[in-house]
């Protein structure tokens, strides 16, 4: 639970200044950031060292702007959350896989929709709606467990 509340914080944290006059001092929500814990056997696989950042990939629709980073969010533990980020990203459904050392594909059905446009920030990118392996995540707060049992 501190994981999911410290990755909604970043995400707020990592907002832009609208560029109009007066919203200079509001901050804007930035693009979606989609963070993974994924487990073998209850373990999360970056932690017991079942696989490398080297062993993942994307694949699928409008794939050039992803980026693929482990992270903590706790300085006495090792990067072990895998973060997708795309600050380009392409606005409707696309259907992408997460593949793990060529063997195992986890499909996403990733919803892109922009903010509405009155107001300061405007226009933003928003996750809409997101499936991993065929089940709707109900909650849209960026933090997902995958397991690969």
């Amino acid at each position: 639970m501190f994981l999911k509340n410290v990755i909604a914080s970043l995400m707020v944290l990592c907002a832009t200044c609208c560029p109009e006059d007066d919203c200079a001092a509001v901050l804007c929500e930035g693009p979606p950031t989609l963070a993974f814990d994924l487990e073998l056997d209850n373990a999360n696989v970056f932690q017991n060292e079942a696989y490398a950042l080297e062993d993942i990939r994307v694949t699928g629709d409008n794939t050039d702007g992803f980026t693929l980073e482990l992270a903590t969010f706790n300085a006495e533990e090792p990067e072990s959350i895998l973060v997708l980020q795309n600050f380009d990203w392409t606005i409707g459904t696309s259907e992408n896989s997460l593949i793990i050392a060529d063997s195992i594909a986890i499909p996403l059905t990733i919803e892109i929709a922009l903010s509405e446009s009155d107001g300061c920030c405007g226009g933003i990118a928003r996750l809409e709606r997101l499936v991993i392996n065929g089940a709707t995540q109900e909650d849209l707060n960026g933090f997902y467990t995958i397991s690969l049992d």
